[in-house]
C-alpha cells in the first residue's frame, strides 16, 4: 500500500475542513498548505506516514496543536479503513499500531455517523483477544447494513478541529519548516553499505578498531602509574609534627628502690621518754559548743498506750503559739515543775479535715473541754490545733481512740503549774503533709 498525491486530496476533500477559518481568514494559507504538502508527502508507506506523524508531534510543545495533530491522524487512519479494502489487522500491521487502539478510533467514528446502530458496531468492533473474528472486519462487510453514509464526509459540524486557527499558535512556523526538511524520509540502506563493504575493508576496520582499544589501554595504565608515584611523593613531602622518643636510653632501666629502707632512724632511751611523754598528754581538745536552746526538760516518747498511767490527778496547759490567753506551757522547768503530766499527740496526715471531723465527735463522747479561747480544730498554718482538757479517767481510753485514726507519735512531760482537778492537759496537732 503505496499513497498518492490523489489519496491525500481525497482525504481532505472527505475531511471537509473549513480552510478559511483554519488560516485566518486566508492570510495562512500558503504556510498551512505548505505543511499539508509536507506532512503528506506523495509515494509514502503506511508506516512512514505513521512516523511523520509521530514527528510532527513531538516538534510542538503546546496541547491544542498536539491534540489537532492526534485528531487529523485518527482521522487519516478511518479515511483509510472505509476507502481501501483493508481489515484491522491489516491496518494496524501496515501503521505499526496496536489493534485495540485502531479498533476503538473506527467504532468511535462510525458511532457518530451511524447513532442508530450503536449496538451492531460495539459488537462488530470488540476485540477481546488476538484470535478475535472481528479483526477481519472491513468495511465493505457491513455497509449494506449501515449505508454509504461514512463514505460522504469524515467530520461533523459539532466538530471544533475542523475550524480551529492552528496557523495562529507561536510554534507553527517552526512546525512547518521542520517539516519541510524531510528528516524522516532519508534512510541508510544498510544491506547496499554491506554489499560495498569487502573482506580487506572490514579486516582494516577490525585493526583499527584494536589500535585504538590498545591505546586507550596504554593512558590508562599511565595515568594510573602517574597517579600513584605524585601520591608516594606528596607523602615524603608531608611532615607531621609529632613527639620523638627514638633519643631516649634504651639502656636505662628501672629499678624499684625504696627510699625509707636506706634511711635508719637512730634514736636514744632519752629521746623515746620524751616521745612517750608528749603522746601520754592530752594535745588536742575537743570544743563543745552550747547549744543554742534549752532542752526539753522530762519529756518521754511513749511507744505505746498501755505505757499511759490508769489515772492521773491533775495536767497542765500546754503553751499556745496560736493567741492562748493563758501563756504557759507543756515544757518542763527545772525550777518550778510540779509532778504531775501533760501529753502531746503529734499526727501526720494527708487530709487534715477528715481526721477533723472523726476527732469532734470524741470531745464529747469523753467529756472533753476546751482549755483556752482557742476552738478545738481551729485551722492554723500547717495543721489542725486541738488544746484539751480531759477528765483522767477517760484519758487512756480518748488517746486510744485518737492515735488510732492514723501515724500518731506521744509525748509525755513534766507538767508547769496546776489545772483544773480530775482533768488533764491534752494537746493535739494535726499536721498537713
Amino acid at each position: 500500500m503505496i499513497f498518492a498525491e490523489d489519496d491525500f486530496q481525497t482525504f481532505k476533500n472527505w475531511l471537509d475542513l473549513d480552510i478559511n477559518s483554519i488560516t485566518w481568514e486566508g492570510r495562512s494559507s500558503d504556510s498551512f498548505f505548505k505543511f499539508w504538502k509536507s506532512l503528506f508527502k506523495e509515494e509514502i508507506s503506511p508506516l512512514e506516514m505513521s512516523q511523520r506523524f509521530d514527528y510532527a508531534r513531538k516538534l510542538v510543545k503546546s496541547g491544542p496543536l498536539i491534540s489537532w495533530l492526534t485528531w487529523l491522524y485518527e482521522k487519516f487512519l478511518v479515511y483509510v479503513y472505509i476507502h481501501f479494502d483493508v481489515s484491522v489487522r491489516e491496518l494496524a500491521l501496515k501503521f505499526g499500531l496496536e489493534e485495540k487502539y485502531l479498533s476503538l478510533v473506527i467504532r468511535d467514528h462510525l458511532i457518530k455517523v451511524y447513532p442508530l446502530y450503536e449496538d451492531l458496531i460495539n459488537e462488530r468492533f470488540m476485540i477481546s483477544n488476538v484470535r478475535s473474528e472481528n479483526l477481519f472486519l472491513r468495511f465493505q462487510d457491513i455497509s449494506s447494513i449501515l449505508g454509504p453514509g461514512a463514505t460522504a464526509r469524515g467530520s461533523f459540524e459539532e466538530e471544533v478541529f475542523t475550524k480551529i486557527e492552528v496557523t495562529l499558535y507561536p510554534e507553527w512556523p517552526s512546525l512547518v519548516k521542520e517539516l519541510s526538511k524531510d528528516i524522516i524520509s532519508l534512510k541508510i540502506d544498510f544491506d547496499k553499505f554491506k554489499k560495498k563493504g569487502s573482506f580487506k575493508n572490514q579486516v582494516r576496520f577490525v585493526q583499527e578498531v584494536t589500535l585504538l582499544l590498545l591505546f586507550l589501554s596504554i593512558v590508562v595504565f599511565s595515568l594510573k602509574n602517574a597517579n600513584r608515584w605524585y601520591e608516594n611523593y606528596m607523602v615524603n613531602k608531608i611532615t607531621l609534627f609529632e613527639p620523638n622518643f627514638f633519643w631516649l636510653d634504651k639502656s636505662l632501666t628501672y629499678q624499684d628502690q625504696d627510699l625509707l629502707a636506706k634511711d635508719q632512724i637512730d634514736l636514744s632511751n632519752k629521746e623515746l621518754e620524751d616521745l612517750e611523754r608528749i603522746e601520754a598528754q592530752k594535745v588536742f581538745t575537743d570544743d563543745i559548743s552550747e547549744t543554742r536552746y534549752d532542752p526539753e526538760s522530762d519529756v518521754v516518747i511513749l511507744n505505746s498506750i498501755e505505757e499511759v498511767p490508769k489515772s492521773f490527778l491533775d495536767a497542765e496547759s500546754e503553751k499556745s503559739l496560736y493567741e492562748e490567753t493563758k501563756k504557759g506551757g507543756l515544757r518542763g522547768n527545772s525550777l518550778a515543775a510540779s509532778k504531775d503530766k501533760a501529753y502531746r499527740i503529734m499526727m501526720t496526715s494527708v487530709e487534715p479535715d477528715g481526721m477533723k471531723n472523726r476527732i469532734l465527735p470524741l470531745l464529747e463522747k469523753f467529756g472533753v473541754s476546751q482549755v483556752d479561747n482557742v476552738k478545738p480544730g481551729t485551722e492554723i498554718p500547717g495543721g489542725i490545733y486541738f488544746n484539751l482538757h480531759v477528765p483522767s479517767q477517760n484519758l487512756k481510753e480518748f488517746m486510744s481512740e485518737v492515735s488510732a485514726f492514723g501515724e500518731a507519735t506521744i509525748f509525755e512531760s513534766r507538767a508547769q503549774g496546776r489545772d483544773e482537778p480530775g482533768k488533764n492537759r491534752v494537746f493535739i496537732w494535726v499536721k498537713s503533709i
